[in-house]
Parts: C-alpha cells; structure tokens; sequence
C-alpha cells in the first residue's frame, strides 16, 4: 500500500476507532447483545490489520488518543471541538464527567463540561495554587453520597490554547498512569485543533466587525437583524431599528481636510456610539456607505428609542468629531417593528424611508415611521 492511500485508510481507521472506544466504555455500563459484540470485534479486527499496513508504509506508531485527536480536529467550529474532546475523555475508565476550560489570546475563557460536572461551575482542577509549571494532577475529595465524585485527574493545554483539560469519577483512586498517559495524548491532540479553531473563529470575527470603526459589519447587521426580530416576536417585546447618516460627510474627506481626518472622525464616532448603547444594542457600520450606520435596539420602543438618539446627538457634539468644525450632524430615520413586518426588509424599508425624509428636509433630525411625512403603506 502506498504512503496516500495508507493516510486515507488512516483517517478512516481514526474514526472508526472514536466510535470504538466510546462503544466500549458503554459497554462496561450496559449488556451488549452478541450481534454488537461481533460488529465490535469485526471492527477492532480491521483496525488492527489498518495498523499493520501503515507500520509497513513506513509510518510513525500512533499513540493513545491520536485517533481520538483526528475525529477532534475534523472541525473548525470551536464548541464542537470542546464537545469531542470531552467526549473523547470517555474513552478513559471510571470516568463520570469532565471539564474543559480555554482561554485565547484576548483573555477571553470559554469552558465546556460533560456527565456529571454541572454547567456553570467555577469548581475545578486548575493546577498548583502558586501557578507552578505541571504535567499533570490528582486530587481526591472526602464526600458524602454514592453520587458524588470523589477524584478528579487534569493535564493543562499548551502555553498558545492556555487552560485545562480534566475529568472526575465516582470511584476512588480511579485514575492510573495509564489514565494519566491516555489524557495527556488526548490534550496534545486538542492543542493543534484548538488553534485551527481559534483561528477559524477569529476568521469569523473579522468579517463580523467593520476594520475602521470596530462597530459591526454589514455582513453581521445581516445576520443580526432577522435574529432579533425572531426573538422580538418570540418574547412578545418591543425592538427598533435606527439608520444614521452622517451629514456632509464628504467634506471632510477633501481640503481643507483630509481623508485621514475623515477616517479619525468616522473612529471617534463609532467609539461615542459605543459609549452610549446599552450593552444588549447593536451597531453597524454600512459597508455601502462609509457614513451610514445602523443601531438594532432590542426592547425599545419608538419613544425610548428617540431618547438614546437625543443622548447619541449630545455625545457627537461634545467636543465635535476630530476637532472638526463646524461640528458634524446626522440625519436619521427610526422604524418601530409593527405586526405586519413580516421580514426584515419591511421594517428596513420604513428606517430607509423615514431616513431619506431627514436627508431631505433640512438634515440635522430624526424621523421617525409614526411621523406624518412618512408614505402611506
């Protein structure tokens, strides 16, 4: 067999050996019929001959939990990459839950568990208390109830995915070197999926946020907006959507300005815009429009939604954008979801409409879809 084809009965084998090991720690748990058990060594049977023919192409030997690590690594999506390597602690004996915790470069933690170790928990094995390099750790706990768990096993992840990898049992003294070699495989195999996940999700970030003034891109307002009306009309909740324009942008971008003058006016507005939003509203940048905005405003209706925009004008005027004088306005208009907004575009359309009203009639205002300029639908 060639060197090609034993990778890609590898990667067949890798997932077949996932589905094995789970299957027979079940099988510690439960009676398995005889058809089961056949199919279980028909299958072990052929992994062992799939390992033989690599060995002959001249492969590297596997170790524990590289096949566990491939079926880890075939996504990008961060939490299902927590799910499978949570899932792959399973393949470990005596284990009753386990606990994953991440952090990424930004400081951002994000924790998975499974079994028995409850969501939300902060409880866990986090290494040495005084923050000391380690390979791995045990601990045991004094408890009452047949149900609880007694012991506890972790390893940490590399210094570039920093966190922990750890799982508990009912039983004590559950854990072996065996166990602890097996976990460590399984962390040395999450690492490099980790990173593909991190990098996949940054990714994803990028082409969520707009480069210049770090608000949401138009990509993510087209995602954001059917979202919250959904939830809107799930809860029963008032929702509001606001289009900004910023008046005569244009000048700023020419003598006696410049264009980096606009780029540092357009920043400064998207951090005032920031500052003043709630911390459940939304805004994006129009990527049509380089001096276009939209801000989704969950649980808002017309009239608190007109009072965040008088606060939004004050902070734009104090001191002006960039030192620009005189001081940049904004025309806007604000659309309130009615009953017949059955799509985003309905609710989108009235915002543009009511915008373009502003835009017209004088600039330097808000309009809003209950005003009596507006056309009649």
């Amino acid at each position: 067999m060639g060197i090609t084809t034993a990778v890609v009965v590898a990667t067949f084998g890798a997932i077949c050996v996932a589905g094995v090991l789970v299957a027979l720690w079940a099988a510690v748990r439960r009676p398995l019929d005889a058809r089961v058990i056949e199919a279980l060594e028909l299958v072990d049977g052929r992994l062992a001959a799939i390992d033989e023919q690599i060995w002959a192409a001249g492969q590297p030997q596997r170790e524990p939990g590289d096949s566990l690590g491939d079926a880890i690594g075939s996504t990008l999506e961060l939490e299902a990459v927590l799910q499978r390597a949570l899932a792959a602690t399973e393949a470990l004996p005596a284990v009753d839950g386990s606990r994953l915790s991440v952090r990424r470069t930004d400081g951002t933690v994000t924790t998975a568990v499974r079994g028995s170790v409850a969501a939300g928990t902060t409880a866990g094995l986090d290494g040495p208390p005084d923050g000391g390099t380690y390979v791995s750790g045990i601990a045991s706990w004094d408890v009452e109830g047949w149900n609880a768990l007694r012991t506890g096993l972790v390893v940490p992840l590399g210094p570039d995915c920093s966190g922990t990898l750890a799982v508990y049992s009912r039983l004590e003294k559950a854990f072996d070197s065996d166990a602890v070699h097996l976990l460590e495989a399984i962390a040395r195999r999450l690492e490099p999926a980790l990173q593909n996940a991190f990098r996949y999700l940054e990714v994803q970030e990028l082409a969520a946020t707009d480069a210049l003034t770090g608000l949401g891109s138009a990509l993510a307002f087209a995602e954001a907006l059917p979202r919250e009306i959904s939830a809107a009309r799930r809860h029963g909740r008032p929702l509001c959507l606001l289009q900004i324009d910023l008046d005569d942008f244009g000048r700023l971008n020419k003598p006696p300005h410049s264009l980096e003058v606009g780029n540092t006016a357009l920043i400064e507005f998207g951090a005032r815009v920031r500052a003043t939003i709630r911390g459940s509203d939304t805004a994006f940048r129009n990527s049509g429009g380089a001096d276009e905005f939209f801000l989704i405003l969950p649980e808002t209706t017309r009239e608190e939604a007109k009072l965040l925009y008088r606060r939004l004008e004050f902070e734009l005027a104090t001191p002006p954008l960039a030192g620009v004088d005189p001081t940049v306005t904004m025309s806007s208009g604000l659309a309130e979801l009615r009953a017949g907004d059955d799509k985003e575009e309905t609710l989108r359309r009235r915002a543009g409409l009511a915008q373009g009203i502003a835009k017209t009639h004088g600039k330097n205002q808000l309009v809003a879809d209950d005003d009596g300029r507006m056309p009649s639908e």
